[in-house]
Formats: structure tokens, sequence, C-alpha cells
């Protein structure tokens, strides 16, 4: 969970920061390096505990449903 952190906290620096130059490329490459490695402990976390992400992927699920459902429903009527 530090590293999720640690990548969030970089990218609230520099995005809400007026950071310049050398340090702006630092931050980059810190950004692109614990995002990647945010991936792997997110799917270590899903691996360890798969019941918290049901709820996550039905809930993504019904809303692309939902969505496509509409779309469908607009194309028809048009």
């Amino acid at each position: 969970m530090g590293l999720l952190a640690f990548f969030l906290v970089t990218l609230f620096i520099y995005y809400w920061f007026p950071v310049r130059g050398g340090l702006k490329t630092f931050l980059l490459i810190l950004i692109m390096v614990s995002g990647w490695l945010s991936i792997f402990e997110i799917v270590s976390i899903l691996e360890a505990r798969p019941w918290v992400a049901a709820p996550l992927f039905l809930v993504i699920g019904l809303v692309i449903w939902k969505w496509r459902k509409d779309r469908n429903q607009q194309e028809k009527s048009v």
C-alpha cells in the first residue's frame, strides 16, 4: 500500500505544484516507475482478497450494461 500511496502523492505534487526543470523530469520518472510497480501491488491485493474486487467489477459491469442499453435505444429511436 505504501507504493500506491507514494505514486498518488508524487502524481499530486506533479499536477498541483509549479515544478520546473530537472525536478519535473525526476518526478515523471518516479511516477512512471512507482505507477508500474503499483499495478503489481494492486494485482497482488486482488489475488489475496478477490471478494474486494467483486463489487467493483459488478458496478462497472452494470454501468457499462446500462450505457450500452441506453445507446441502443437511442439508435433505434432515430
